[in-house]
C-alpha cells in the first residue's frame, strides 16, 4: 500500500492483488454462512422425515463448504433413513476422517453396517464408539444385541449393564437384559428386568409378552396368562402373544381356551406353522385326532423340517390305528433331532 501527498490531502491507494484477496475472504465468509443456512434447513427436514428435501439441502451445504463435517454426517443419516447404506457409509467415513474422536460417527456407521447385514463390521464400529466414549448407551445396547444374537448371553448382559448405567431409564436395555437372563435360566432376574422395563415404558406390548414367557418358564402359569392377555389387549394383532397364551393355557389344562388362542393366532397369520402344531396338540387333548393330523399336515407343509409336527402327527396317527403312518413319522422326527420320538420306535421294529 502506498501513501501519496497531494494538495494537502493524503490518499490511500490499494493494490489490485490486495483487493482480490479481500473479495475472496468475503466470498468465503458468505459461502460459509450460506452453507450453515442450508445445513440448518437440512436438519429441519431430516427431523421432519422429508428426506429428499434434506438431501438437497445437505448437498448444497457441502458444495458451498466442502469440509463441512456435520453436513456429511447428517447427510449420512439421511441416506441411512432412506436405506441407502452404501452412500450412508461413505458419508460416515468422511465425517470420521475429519473428526475421529466423535463416537456418534462410529455408532451411526455401525447402524448402517448392521442394517445392511454386515454384523461383524457393525461390531467393530460399536467397539470403536465405546472406545471413544464408554458411556455411549446406544452403542453399548446395540453391541449387546449383536452378542445376544450370537448366544453370548453373559457378555450381552455386561453390555446391557453398561447401557443402563449410562442411561438409567433405558427400557429397551432392561427388556433385552431380561431376555439374556431368561436364556441363562435366571427367571427371577428376567422377571425383575421385564417389570422394570414396563415401569419405565408401560406401552411396550412385546415386554408383556416376554414377561409372560419368563413367568411361564418359572411355572407361574396364571401370571403368564395375565401378562400375555395384557399384550394382546394392547396389540390386538399380536399373533405371537396369542400363540404363547395358548401354550400357557394348554399347560394349565385349559384346552378349550388354548384352542381359541391358537385359532386366533392362525386367523391373524395363516402361515404360522407353530400355531398349527400347537392347535394339533390341543385337538389331540380333546380327542379330535383327525383334526390333529390335519393341523400337523399344515405345519409340515409350511415347514418340512418341523420335527415336533412329525412326532405329534405320529401320536395322533397311532390313536387312529395308522401304525404305518405313526412309525414313518416317528422315524422322520427322530431323524430331525427329536429325542422323544425315539421312545416310540421300539414298537415300530
Amino acid at each position: 500500500m502506498k501513501r501519496i501527498l497531494f494538495s494537502g490531502f493524503i490518499f490511500t491507494i490499494m493494490s489490485f492483488s490486495a483487493m482480490c484477496q479481500t473479495d475472496t475472504v468475503k466470498a468465503k465468509v458468505v459461502d460459509e454462512q450460506e452453507a450453515e443456512k442450508y445445513y440448518n434447513i437440512g436438519v429441519d427436514n431430516l427431523n421432519a422425515k422429508r428426506n429428499a428435501e434434506a438431501l438437497s439441502a445437505f448437498n448444497k451445504a457441502i458444495e458451498l463448504k466442502p469440509g463441512f463435517e456435520k453436513a456429511y454426517y447428517n447427510r449420512g443419516l439421511t441416506f441411512l433413513d432412506m436405506l441407502l447404506f452404501k452412500q450412508a457409509l461413505e458419508d460416515f467415513n468422511k465425517a470420521i476422517v475429519m473428526n475421529p474422536a466423535n463416537d456418534s460417527y462410529y455408532f451411526s456407521k455401525g447402524q448402517a453396517n448392521a442394517f445392511n447385514g454386515d454384523k461383524d463390521a457393525a461390531m467393530e464400529d460399536y467397539n470403536k464408539a465405546i472406545g471413544v466414549n464408554p458411556k455411549n448407551a446406544e452403542a453399548c445396547y446395540y453391541r449387546g444385541v449383536l452378542k445376544f444374537e450370537k448366544e453370548n448371553y453373559s457378555s450381552a448382559v455386561a453390555d446391557f449393564n453398561m447401557a443402563i448405567e449410562a442411561k438409567p431409564d433405558y427400557a429397551y436395555a432392561y427388556n433385552d437384559r431380561g431376555s439374556a437372563k431368561r436364556m441363562q435360566n435366571d427367571m427371577p432376574g428376567a422377571i425383575a428386568d421385564y417389570s422394570k422395563a414396563i415401569q419405565l415404558s408401560p406401552g411396550l406390548a412385546f415386554v408383556y409378552n416376554n414377561l409372560g414367557s419368563a413367568k411361564k418358564k418359572a411355572n407361574d402359569l396364571k401370571g403368564a396368562v395375565d401378562a400375555y392377555t395384557t399384550a394382546v389387549t394392547m396389540k390386538s394383532d399380536y399373533y405371537v402373544a396369542y400363540n404363547n397364551r395358548g401354550i400357557a393355557k394348554y399347560e394349565s389344562g385349559d384346552y378349550s381356551g388354548a384352542l381359541e388362542d391358537f385359532n386366533k393366532a392362525i386367523q391373524l397369520k395363516n402361515d404360522y406353522a407353530f400355531a398349527y402344531n400347537n392347535r394339533a396338540a390341543a385337538r389331540y387333548k380333546q380327542k379330535d385326532y383327525k383334526g390333529a393330523v390335519e393341523d400337523c399336515n399344515k405345519a409340515i407343509q409350511l415347514n418340512s423340517s418341523y420335527g415336533y409336527a412329525y412326532m405329534n402327527r405320529g401320536i395322533a396317527e397311532e390313536m387312529l390305528r395308522d401304525e404305518k403312518g405313526c412309525c414313518r413319522d416317528m422315524n422322520k422326527a427322530a431323524g430331525l433331532g427329536v429325542d422323544q420320538a425315539k421312545n416310540y420306535l421300539s414298537d415300530c421294529n
